[in-house]
């Protein structure tokens, strides 16, 4: 998942520097963790970054952990995973290696610099979309209308439901940005129309709505149906998003032990869709 867990960092700093009087303390390095896990996928990235001192600015190549030390864990086996080349601080394993399964528990163990953190999450069970020869009409073109969005609606349908208290969420990627952006409108919080990865916000029921804000690109886009774990919940809280996006910092929604992130999971289908303005 593509949003920030830096924005975590700097909210907790933010808390710690509102505090009454100078914070006189020493330097300790935590590990900061970001990863998600996609059923019937490999391991694609785990990024490693230490935090970062109050009195610097955050540079990727200054912080990152390498030389780390990390093992994913499932069924009683230990996987070592691989540096990623020419890419500090991300670590991978392939598919031919490990697929991560559905119903199944991954613990993430990192030792670095005398550190050492651990997470685990439980992988939700396979879905599908399940209205996907109905979902669209006109062979899944969606037409716009930019002077009256309100008009544009459309439903997903996906299942089995593995747990009656499952979240879900879709992620819309615009796949081609040359048909040009989707104008922004006047209604609702201010969104990046320039973003290629957009999200919805999370929904208990498996019937998702698509409505036109979450596109910032006409064109091809494919729409991801993801069916998300508690962990990918709660980080979603902890960094805040619409209403909430200024709420204090709760550590009970931090899933990373001795370290600070997020290792969440998800179980997810795809359709893809061609969107184009009304003319």
């Amino acid at each position: 998942m593509k949003l920030s867990i830096y924005s975590v960092i700097i909210v907790i700093a933010a808390i710690l520097g509102g505090c009454d009087g100078a914070i006189e303390s020493n330097y300790t390095p935590q590990i900061v963790v970001q990863s998600f896990l996609y059923e019937g996928e490999g391991i694609d990235s785990v990024v490693l970054h230490y935090t970062t001192p109050f009195t610097k600015s955050y540079i990727d190549s200054e912080y990152a952990i390498v030389g780390a030390d990390v093992k994913v864990t499932v069924d009683g086996l230990d996987y070592q995973l691989l540096p990623f080349p020419n890419r500090i601080g991300r670590y991978y394993l392939p598919k031919s290696t490990l697929t991560v399964r559905g119903g199944k528990v991954y613990t993430l163990t990192i030792k670095a610099n005398g550190i050492t953190a651990t997470a685990q999450t439980s992988v939700p069970l396979p879905i599908q979309i399940t209205n996907r020869a109905t979902a669209f009409p006109n062979d899944r073109i969606l037409v716009l209308d930019t002077n009256d969005a309100t008009t544009f609606s459309y439903t997903l349908t996906a299942g089995p439901i593995d747990n009656p208290h499952r979240l879900y969420m879709l992620q819309i990627t615009a796949l081609d940005t040359t048909f040009g952006k989707v104008p922004t409108s006047n209604q609702g919080p201010p969104v990046d129309t320039s973003a290629y990865v957009r999200y919805s916000f999370i929904q208990t029921a498996p019937n998702m709505i698509i409505y036109s804000r979450l596109f910032g690109w006409f064109g091809p886009n494919k729409i991801k149906f993801l069916a998300i774990d508690t962990n990918w919940v709660d980080y979603k809280r902890a960094v805040g998003y619409g209403d909430n996006a200024f709420l204090p910092y709760q550590p009970s929604l931090n899933h990373i032990q001795n370290g600070l992130g997020v290792f969440a999971s998800a179980a997810w289908d795809s359709i893809t869709v061609f969107l184009k303005p009304k003319q």
